[in-house]
């Protein structure tokens, strides 16, 4: 039989801080938290290469390739540009003068003076 508790007869803070460690949310502190957080915890599996701990044993050399995610943002800057500028054209000398400072910028940031 599940024992029910009237949240009204209790510690609200205590109450709620029990039901956290209970499932996990927080590290369980006693034996009867620590149950109910293994009965409801999900099996997860391991691939087969971690079922043994002998895998750190071994001197097997890991190799991980790094991957970037590339961010296309460029309408969003133009459109932050635009609100700076109150919907103004910039001058055409403006553009080119920012292109020329912004290939140079990138010069110095590849290392090239």
């Amino acid at each position: 039989m599940e024992k029910k508790i009237s949240i009204h007869d209790v510690d609200f803070e205590a109450y709620l801080e029990n039901a956290l460690k209970s499932f996990g949310y927080i590290f369980p502190t006693t034996d009867e938290q620590m149950s109910i957080f293994e009965e409801n915890m999900e099996d997860i599996s391991l691939s087969e290469e971690f079922e043994s701990p002998d895998f750190v044993f071994e001197n097997k050399k890991r190799i991980f390739k790094r991957t970037t995610i590339t961010v296309d943002n460029s309408e969003g800057e133009r459109n932050w540009a635009l609100a700076a500028r109150e919907g103004k054209d910039i001058p055409e000398e403006i553009l080119v003068k920012m292109k020329r400072d912004k290939a140079e910028a990138k010069k110095k940031q590849n290392g090239h003076n």
